[in-house]
This record gives structure tokens, C-alpha cells and sequence, in this order.
């Protein structure tokens, strides 16, 4: 079977130096996690109320979670609020819109994503083996530049769209 993986390399002025500290790292991730929400179209039955807002989760390590939090704060996307949690595995991701695998959790984490299957749950990670493993984005550091892969056919598998351009009524901040 053909996997569809789109490989995309990211420069944010802030990472383009060599040797990013885990921090800014962080920081940048975080940012694309909630640009990436910009890009996905969820069926409706992801949702179960038309107001309930868009739950981004992280599975691993506490520094990301204060990170994303900073982002997400005061937004919202297609008139949807932002909630961070954390979670510890994947029960507690069930309810998740978008789920963020640290690389700190990797005996996890491909009974994490067969736990998901069939979710609309975009699932985003930062191990080697993320997006062979059943995973939708998978976030590489190499050369000071954040980069990162999308696995089309999980997406489309979980039922979620992402796409090119984002919808004007998205563009809300």
C-alpha cells in the first residue's frame, strides 16, 4: 500500500540558528500545533456540541504544556475557544481534537496510536519512527530548522482534511 507522506521544512526566524534550546523549541512547536488546527476540518461528529472548543493534548513532557498554553491563550479558531490538557494515555485521549506524543513517551506510543485508530484525532509527534507507526504529523529537528512530515493517508483514515489554504472564518485570533 502507498503511504502519501508530505515532507515540509519550516523556518521560523527564531529557529534559525543552529542549536536550539529545548525551550524555543518548544515554542515554535507549540505555535504549529495551533496553526496546524487552522489547517484541519473535522467531521462533525468529532464534536459533540457545536460550541465545544477545539482540546489540544499532550501526552509527555510539562514544558511543552506551559508553552502551548501561552499560544492558545485568548484564541480561537472558527469560533471555537482553545483548551490544553494533559493526559496520560489513550482513554484520556479519546476526547482530544489534536494530540501531541512527546518523544519521552515511546513505548507508548504505538499502542497509543492503535488505541486511536478511527478517531478524528490529529495525532502529532517528534519520534523517527512517528508517522510509520500510524501517526499524522511528525516534527524533526535537523540543521536548527523545525521540519516536519504529514501522513495524508492516516489523516484521511481519521477522517480529517487538511488543507492548503485556510478558510477565512478560521482566521480568527
Amino acid at each position: 500500500m502507498f503511504s502519501s507522506v508530505l515532507a515540509l521544512t519550516i523556518v521560523m526566524p527564531s529557529v534559525v540558528h543552529a542549536g536550539v534550546s529545548g525551550a524555543d523549541e518548544y515554542q515554535v512547536k507549540a505555535a504549529f500545533l495551533f496553526n496546524f488546527a487552522k489547517f484541519i476540518e473535522w467531521p462533525d461528529s468529532a464534536f459533540k456540541t457545536p460550541d465545544e472548543p477545539i482540546s489540544i493534548c499532550v501526552l509527555g513532557k510539562n514544558p511543552f504544556v506551559s508553552a502551548l498554553e501561552g499560544v492558545v491563550r485568548g484564541n480561537s479558531i472558527g469560533g471555537r475557544n482553545l483548551v490544553v490538557r494533559e493526559v496520560s494515555n489513550a482513554q484520556q485521549a479519546n476526547s482530544c481534537h489534536i494530540l501531541f506524543v512527546d518523544a519521552s513517551k515511546p513505548k507508548q506510543l504505538r499502542q497509543l496510536l492503535e488505541d486511536l485508530k478511527g478517531l478524528s484525532i490529529l495525532t502529532v509527534g517528534n519520534t523517527e519512527d512517528f508517522a510509520a507507526n500510524g501517526g499524522m504529523i511528525n516534527f524533526k529537528l535537523k540543521d536548527g530548522r523545525i521540519r516536519f512530515e504529514i501522513a495524508v493517508d492516516a489523516a484521511e483514515r481519521a477522517r480529517l482534511r487538511i488543507s492548503s489554504t485556510v478558510p477565512p472564518s478560521t482566521m480568527e485570533t
